[in-house]
């Protein structure tokens, strides 16, 4: 019979169990026997396996029934109940895309151009297959290709494109990152491409920590890496024997395992556990907590030294073992305890850039339009400036406006959560920077020396602030620092109006607006001339986005007199106005 035959999972490849011919107890025969049948009753007349992909070349007829290990058989009746309940077909609307993020009518408010360059990324990942189901993992391929049955492989791209093309386009500041094509067709599969976009922009809006795709100068995907480092840091507490293995692992499998949501490493059911839990909590504990769970079960059985792993190791998953993870409060960690970690590894960074090594010096001035020699001028005020007026310590007013944000009055008996707030803002002022005011009183001296741009008053240059304060400490290290600056008074027109732009908003200015911020920019010398206003006129709009804004910034009034500033006197007027506030 098959049954006491060696073969192999038709879903997952995993080599199942055989009975060996040696002398066994009656009792035990007996009880494998009723086993067996029981497997036949629940395989063959329950439920038929039906597959839609091919996973497995071992797999030559699919007319013949084959055999299943019982993790793919639960894993395959899990999602079929789940297709069945909530009606998932491929750009379809389902029920299922309410119970994630809600009934209310959502309305996308304004359908704008997306650059060519963005564009032709997306064409790249969808129109040369990087997106097809047989790349997906031996779960999930039955089940995408399952619910895209029936449909024409060019009308399942154009669907995926549009999807993406949507997102990017409210989102110019995060643009396309490779990934993100997979998360649309999970999505495109629970819902049609309206719906697809609204889950995928609440997933970004609301539970993707901040900065996780970011693209900042010098700190590229920083929020991710500040996962990564909590992650670490929670793993090396377990005490586990192989955490160097762990460790190393999650350098070069981490990007895959978060940065798709665990979408390309467990099957199925455990997906729609997991993320049925985080669209619940609206948060990104749940991915980390399926991360951690993974990784310890793995570590038991795995040699996470050898390549390909990445592919093997949720097979091991249940959802039964999430589900049961997810019930546990706090499971792992707290979310306090995450806060405090992901804190402490910004302020560890932001440390790291005021040191005169080489290797920060190169990469300062990469991202930067100051020379060596500049960069370490300023660094040394800087440094000079930190170390004589900042304070570690929290006065009595910043405890209060802690507490009132804790939302505790005085008569509270537990102030458990002020003092949580109290610590994660202690950890938060180890950041190594200058904090608004005194940023803000920088910026008034240098304009003593500086009046070829309309000075700008104290809001504008808040807003300034605000956006280069990437994790909101309150404080830019010296990185933050030395590119809000080199873009101020050395920057392209280009990079000025993105900047000043993503500060006012992430959408669109109004024509005042966005005159107010070219006013900004330009020089008031060009401003006196003709062609300035024959500019106004030629690129006039009632509303600007951000792809209008980048079109005017292609202008040629503005190539033909971009201007830069004396570069031999900007540092050490920085240094200057450094140094003044320090002394004041």
């Amino acid at each position: 019979m098959i049954f006491f035959q060696r073969s192999k999972c038709c879903v997952c490849g995993k080599d199942l169990q055989a009975f060996q011919e040696k002398a066994i107890d009656v009792k035990c025969v007996t009880k494998m026997f009723v086993q067996i049948v029981v497997r036949i009753v629940l395989k063959y007349t329950q439920l038929e396996y039906q597959l839609y992909a091919k996973p497995n070349d071992f797999v030559k007829d699919f007319n013949l029934l084959q055999r299943v290990c019982d993790n793919c058989y639960r894993d395959y009746s899990y999602y079929q109940k789940q297709i069945q309940e909530y009606g998932l077909k491929w750009n379809t609307r389902s029920l299922l895309q309410s119970k994630w993020i809600g009934k209310q009518e959502r309305k996308i408010k304004m359908q704008i151009s997306i650059s060519e360059s963005d564009k032709e990324i997306i064409d790249k990942d969808v129109i040369t297959g990087r997106s097809e189901a047989f790349l997906f993992n031996y779960s999930l391929r039955e089940f995408i290709t399952q619910c895209q049955e029936g449909y024409d492989q060019s009308y399942i791209r154009e669907s995926i494109i549009k999807v993406l093309q949507l997102f990017v386009t409210h989102y110019p500041i995060i643009g396309y990152c490779q990934g993100m094509n997979q998360i649309a067709t999970i999505l495109l599969c629970v819902s049609d491409e309206e719906g697809a976009f609204h889950i995928m922009n609440h997933i970004f809006k609301s539970i993707i920590p901040p900065r996780f795709y970011s693209n900042s100068q010098g700190a590229t995907l920083i929020g991710y890496q500040a996962e990564l480092y909590f992650l670490k840091t929670l793993l090396k507490s377990l005490n586990l024997q192989n955490f160097d293995q762990l460790s190393n692992f999650l350098d070069v499998s981490g990007p895959q395992m978060l940065l798709t949501l665990m979408l390309q490493v467990v099957n199925t059911s455990s997906l729609f556990i997991i993320w049925g839990e985080m669209f619940k909590k609206n948060s990104f504990i749940p991915i980390d907590q399926a991360i951690i769970l993974t990784l310890v079960q793995a570590s038991k059985t795995f040699d996470l030294t050898k390549q390909g792993i990445i592919e093997e190791i949720g097979k091991n998953i249940k959802y039964s073992d999430l589900s049961q993870l997810f019930n546990k409060e706090s499971a792992y960690f707290t979310q306090f305890e995450r806060q405090v970690q992901i804190e402490q590894y910004y302020s560890q960074t932001s440390r790291s850039w005021v040191n005169n090594e080489k290797l920060i010096l190169f990469r300062l001035k990469k991202i930067t339009n100051f020379d060596t020699e500049e960069i370490l001028q300023i660094q040394n005020e800087f440094k000079k400036y930190c170390m004589e007026s900042r304070s570690v310590s929290i006065n009595r007013q910043e405890r209060q406006s802690i507490k009132q944000s804790a939302q505790l009055t005085d008569s509270s008996d537990d102030d458990s959560d002020y003092l949580q707030s109290l610590q994660i803002q202690q950890v938060k002022l180890q950041k190594y920077g200058i904090n608004k005011e005194a940023f803000l009183d920088l910026m008034e001296q240098f304009h003593q020396h500086y009046t070829k741009y309309q000075i700008l008053d104290r809001h504008k240059y808040e807003l300034v602030f605000n956006l280069f304060d990437e994790n909101k400490t309150e404080l830019l290290d010296f990185r933050e620092f030395l590119i809000c600056l080199s873009i101020l008074l050395r920057g392209s027109f280009e990079q000025k109006l993105k900047m000043f732009f993503t500060a006012h908003t992430g959408s669109s200015l109004r024509d005042q607006e966005f005159q107010t911020l070219l006013s900004i920019i330009i020089p008031q010398e060009l401003q006196q001339q003709q062609e300035y206003q024959t500019f106004l006129n030629r690129i006039y709009k009632h509303q600007y986005t951000y792809q209008d804004m980048l079109q005017v910034s292609q202008d040629p009034f503005v190539s033909e007199n971009e201007w830069k500033r004396e570069r031999s006197q900007t540092s050490i007027f920085i240094a200057q106005s450094l140094n003044h506030i320090k002394n004041n």
